[in-house]
């Protein structure tokens, strides 16, 4: 009899954690305290983002106003689509959402109360994620350039008073969320409509540019206060992403950017976004270069030596993708994305920074807009080679086509560092895997138990997968 992936996790949520010679064994939902931002980020495979969605301003005017997530023409979240990402690679999903318009204001002018309404559709979709064991990442999205966030000195306390209490409410709002859920302060702040709002020069920022930069370090300080300041112990172990101007290369590079001070240390990360080469990813070119390797190895290996080399703060790029192309109808430039994937996911896998692929579900597009890779009505993507391409560059197998075997069960053996494995059919394979999609174990095995020593094994996270005459079944590990 087979069950799905969520149905097993379920039933197996029932197993009580029991003592192996020091550490503890559960098959549920583990719950992630006490890791750096470090830890975290290499724990963050690859992601996905929900775009286009919640980071929507469109919808009614203000207010309670749940239309804004589909006013872009996406439609509305289900935990399917949720679970169909997961099951391509991806443990991790961020999911933008702008909050200015569904954030009502005090009659003085000065105040800001989000919809309740509206946060609790958020809290939604962020749980449909916790149920699959995945990383989330919420932020502040749009709001910088829809009137709540200006980034000049005449606006200041304005901008100031929005970031501050939205923060405070979000802070609140999931104070009970352990490590999986991830704060980014804000998206992309740059100077918006003007000359240096994607690109200056971080050597010699224009003058002004420094206003804001200031303005921009105060904010992120700002956040991190806010998110603290809850008193929860989840916010003050949580993982704070901090972006740099325009969250570019050029706004974290310059010597004006300063990460917050924390009263948590080894919490925070910066956010990064990257679409490089630009030409390819999002302008006009339509042809992988060779050359590109270099521009993408050296992109990243200035951010890498300045934060992760230099400061210990890891990077999080929050935002990569490289557009389709089409003439008349025909999706033509398919290799030459595989090529792109092949050189970027290298690069930031030996940099050690997750990247989070973004998605607008928009495919067919010729202006470098074309980032839709997973079709959320069909919950099928729209190119299955470039998403294989992401896993196998980064050694991720996928569990797309795995079926369950419900009569599998692992359990302890209490007398020895070992689990005991079983099931009315024929047991085949385990492999266990790390968080991260490191093989540590593989094992032959047969007949209907099996008992597998894991004295070699540190305590952590783990995947075990189970292969029998029935299919294959992933069951999560904790040795703690």
């Amino acid at each position: 009899m087979k069950k799905t992936f969520t149905s097993l996790k379920k039933a197996m949520s029932v197993i009580a954690a029991l003592a192996i010679s020091g550490m503890s064994f559960n098959a549920s939902a583990e719950i992630l305290s006490g890791k750096t931002a470090t830890e975290i980020a290499g724990m963050m495979t690859t992601g996905w983002n929900l775009g286009n969605t919640f980071d929507a301003t469109g919808g009614s005017n203000r207010g309670n106003s749940l239309d804004a997530e589909t006013s872009w023409g996406q439609p509305k979240t289900t935990p399917e689509m949720i679970t169909a990402v997961r099951k391509a690679g991806f443990n991790t999903i961020r999911i933008p959402v702008s909050w200015g318009k569904h954030a009502s204001r005090f009659k003085d002018g000065e105040g800001y109360v989000i919809d309740t309404a509206w946060m609790a559709r958020v809290k939604e979709v962020v749980n449909y994620a916790y149920d699959e064991n995945m990383f989330v990442i919420i932020n502040i999205h749009h709001d910088n350039n829809s009137g709540n966030i200006i980034y000049t000195l005449k606006d200041d306390n304005k901008s100031e008073f929005f970031i501050q209490l939205i923060w405070r409410q979000i802070a609140e709002a999931f104070k009970d969320y352990d490590q999986h859920l991830i704060f980014e302060i804000m998206n992309e702040p740059r100077l918006v409509g003007t000359s240096y709002e994607w690109y200056f020069d971080p050597t010699d920022p224009p003058a002004d540019v420094i206003p804001a930069l200031e303005m921009l370090n105060k904010f992120n300080q700002i956040g991190v206060n806010e998110i603290r300041g809850n008193g929860s112990a989840e916010n003050k172990d949580r993982v704070i992403m901090c972006p740099g101007y325009a969250a570019c290369k050029e706004g974290c590079m310059t010597s004006y950017f300063q990460m917050p001070t924390d009263e948590t240390p080894n919490r925070l990360a910066l956010s990064l976004h990257a679409y490089r080469p630009y030409e390819l990813c999002l302008g006009s070119s339509d042809m992988w270069y060779d050359s590109y390797k270099y521009e993408i190895k050296t992109y990243f290996k200035d951010v890498y030596e300045k934060f992760i080399v230099g400061m210990g703060v890891p990077v999080i790029i929050g935002e990569e993708s490289c557009s389709a192309r089409f003439d008349d109808g025909e999706y033509y430039n398919q290799e030459d994305r595989l090529k792109w994937v092949e050189a970027y996911y290298s690069v930031t896998k030996e940099y050690g920074m997750p990247a989070i692929l973004w998605d607008n579900n928009v495919f067919k597009n010729n202006k470098g807009e074309a980032h839709g890779h997973f079709n959320r009505e069909e919950l099928t993507w729209y190119d299955r080679a470039f998403i294989s391409k992401i896993m196998d560059v980064l050694e991720i197998e996928s569990v797309e086509n795995i079926s369950i075997d419900y009569s599998l069960s692992i359990a302890p053996n209490p007398a020895e560092n070992s689990i005991y494995v079983s099931a009315d059919n024929e047991l085949q394979n385990i492999t266990i895997y790390t968080a991260s999609g490191t093989r540590v174990m593989e094992k032959e095995i047969s007949g209907n138990n099996a008992e597998i020593g894991i004295s070699t094994l540190n305590r952590g996270i783990y995947n075990a997968v189970v292969k029998t005459e029935l299919g294959i079944n992933v069951i999560k590990l904790i040795l703690k």
